[in-house]
């Protein structure tokens, strides 16, 4: 991807866009769905039985576009420039996306922003490509799709306690997925364990000792009081605690939450440094020797929300650009609609401005020296 592209929002578009513009820079994401754009053109050509899969044929065809450069002369310097940034619709994946059953019922209780949106387009790829792999299967036997394979893992009985859980790791799971166990002590009685599976993982950025990703991500992990029963708040805790990282970690700032007073949903417009370098051993569930070792994280986007309440408002994105301009490296870029910009984006200070809704991470290799 040697150019950045402008995505158009004809009014309706606003939020696929900003979803789709931070994920086209995540390489797993991107390789994913490379991989499948031969199977989608033997679909097309009716070389394969495979079903019909319209969200993946549109993110493979959205992706193919975003990376289509054509070929101009080196004399033309103004015209590669304006190609630099061409702007087309991301249509094909908007209208897959609305014919969906969860899309219509989050569009009329009016609960789309830009988690929920990412929600729901993981979870339809998701099913989707379980359809793709099931098809495959059944019409070529001997053929393997390149993704790993899914699995089952249910919920055991442990010494500690009853865990309650089941897991289905597929493709995006796999890239997005991420794992939590939830701790319930109760005096005198088995712990009770729940384990829940996430592809964004909500950080609760309301408290006072909140200021930093850092911050967000330790609140996690302490204990809270409870109630349960006929026991007070003080005997009963509750802990939650990271089991798995995925390769692609989404943050979800929780910035809008339900204010009784003014009978509504409200937006918290606090200020909140990012982005933070690793997820240390102390918020990770101490099961095996691999949690001992920090998990390392690169920042690739930002999606901020301008605006006072979640029902109106404005998106725009702070993406990680691998080249901007042939040979000059990384750059960060801020895209508003159609408008395209290189902005300053100091990774040790980084302090938002009360408007980052969504922070879009990939897993790296640590580099020891």
């Amino acid at each position: 991807l040697s150019q950045p592209r402008k995505l158009v929002n004809n009014g309706n578009m606003y939020l696929v866009n900003a979803v789709l513009q931070p994920l086209v820079y995540c390489p797993p994401f991107r390789d994913l769905f490379r991989g499948l754009g031969g199977l989608v053109g033997q679909r097309e050509r009716g070389e394969t039985g495979v079903g019909a899969t319209p969200l993946i044929d549109a993110t493979v065809r959205f992706l193919n576009e975003f990376a289509y450069k054509e070929k101009l002369s080196l004399t033309h310097q103004a015209a590669r420039e304006d190609d630099a940034v061409h702007s087309f619709l991301s249509t094909d994946v908007y209208d897959a996306l609305k014919e969906r059953r969860q899309f219509i019922i989050m569009r009329d209780c009016r609960q789309l922003d830009a988690a929920a949106y990412l929600g729901l387009y993981l979870e339809a790829l998701d099913e989707e490509l379980v359809t793709l792999r099931s098809s495959i299967n059944r019409h070529k036997p001997d053929s393997s799709l390149k993704v790993k394979e899914l699995r089952v893992d249910e919920g055991t009985q442990s010494r500690e306690g009853q865990i309650e859980a089941s897991s289905v790791e597929s493709p995006i799971s796999h890239i997005f997925g991420g794992r939590s166990r939830s701790t319930v002590r109760v005096p005198n009685q088995l712990d009770t364990i729940t384990v829940k599976d996430w592809r964004l993982l909500q950080l609760n950025i309301q408290p006072d000792s909140v200021h930093t990703v850092e911050d967000a991500l330790a609140y996690i992990s302490r204990p809270q009081p409870v109630h349960v029963g006929q026991s007070s708040s003080s005997e009963v805790s509750q802990q939650v605690q990271i089991e798995a990282l995925p390769s692609v970690l989404v943050l979800h700032l929780e910035r809008f939450l339900y204010d009784a007073a003014a009978d509504g949903i409200v937006k918290i417009s606090k200020p909140v440094q990012i982005p933070f370098g690793s997820v240390g051993p102390e918020i990770m569930a101490p099961m095996t020797e691999k949690s001992l070792e920090p998990a390392h994280y690169k920042l690739y986007g930002v999606l901020n929300h301008h605006g006072e309440s979640a029902g109106n408002g404005h998106y725009t994105v702070d993406l990680l650009h691998p080249n901007r301009k042939s040979g000059t490296g990384e750059a960060w870029l801020h895209i508003d609609d159609g408008a395209v910009s290189t902005v300053r984006y100091d990774d040790s200070e980084r302090v938002e401005d009360g408007c980052a809704n969504m922070l879009v991470y990939c897993r790296t290799a640590l580099t020891r020296t």
